[in-house]
């Protein structure tokens, strides 16, 4: 499974290591002699918004000529673009100088946040090889625009770039130009647009429409893809190693920064 709905998986488990962390912050004052103000719970989700600007702001300088000509992009915070190395020194920073008035509250809050990060490493890591061996580029019968009928892990062998599509859905044609000039620029991996549900006729019109040249646009009406990863939402972009394990995936829209910075993964 690689979501929970419309969730993706590893959004799951930063939801729950803050909720875990906010929990111990919470509950660990309430047994001093001394009321505490401000909320511990409140400490600890305030250094994680302070930790993701952070590293959402250093991701974008450091990647700032994919952003140029898409600058509403950057307000794209769904798309993956941190510096976790910024996000955790940011939070801890922050933490520190805010408690600095409150010294019944820095060991509670700090040892709550250090949980919260250890939990979310531990977890992160352990989905990621959970899903890798897990969950494979699916072994199902697709048709090209041609009418031909082919296996979708016939694709194993090279890193998989797979794009869950359909042309009803407005995100999915906005991010196709992105995946297309990433198709022409990185010609060592494979991008496979597998549509859903849909016919021959309604994605020939359409990329006729968009005047989109893309290799490797193929049909899958039954969205047997789909209910193989377990994924329920569109557009949903899985990446595969050469072996055909999954190795991470996006639920929406991808910026041209959030592609770039998945692929070098990729390699």
């Amino acid at each position: 499974m690689a979501s929970v709905g419309p969730v993706p998986m590893p959004a799951g488990v930063i939801l729950i290591c803050l909720l875990l962390a906010m929990g111990i912050a919470r509950l660990w004052p309430a047994r001093q002699p001394v009321p505490l103000r401000p909320s511990g719970a409140g400490q600890v989700l305030d250094m994680l918004l302070v930790g993701l600007l952070c590293g959402r702001v250093s991701f974008i300088a450091a990647n700032f000529a994919f952003y140029r000509d898409a600058p509403w992009s950057m307000l794209q915070i769904a798309d993956g673009g941190y510096h976790v190395v910024v996000v955790l020194a940011a939070a801890l920073g922050w933490g520190v100088w805010r408690l600095r008035r409150h010294p019944l509250l820095r060991v509670p809050v700090l040892c709550s946040a250090l949980v919260g990060a250890l939990l979310w490493g531990v977890g992160s890591y352990g989905l990621s090889q959970w899903q890798a061996n897990t969950l494979s580029l699916p072994a199902v019968q697709v048709v090209d625009l041609q009418g031909q009928s082919l296996d979708l892990d016939r694709f194993r062998g090279k890193p998989v770039v797979l794009n869950l599509w359909a042309s009803w859905c407005g995100p999915c044609r906005r991010e196709m130009p992105v995946l297309a000039r990433a198709q022409q620029s990185h010609p060592g991996l494979q991008f496979v647009f597998l549509n859903q549900g849909e016919g021959q006729e309604e994605v020939q019109q359409f990329l006729a429409a968009e005047q989109l040249a893309l290799r490797d646009v193929l049909l899958d009406e039954p969205a047997s893809a789909s209910t193989a990863l377990g994924v329920r939402a569109y557009p949903s972009t899985l990446f595969f190693d050469a072996q055909g394990r999954l190795q991470d995936l996006h639920l929406g829209e991808l910026t041209q920064a959030g592609l770039e910075h998945k692929l070098r993964r990729l390699r």
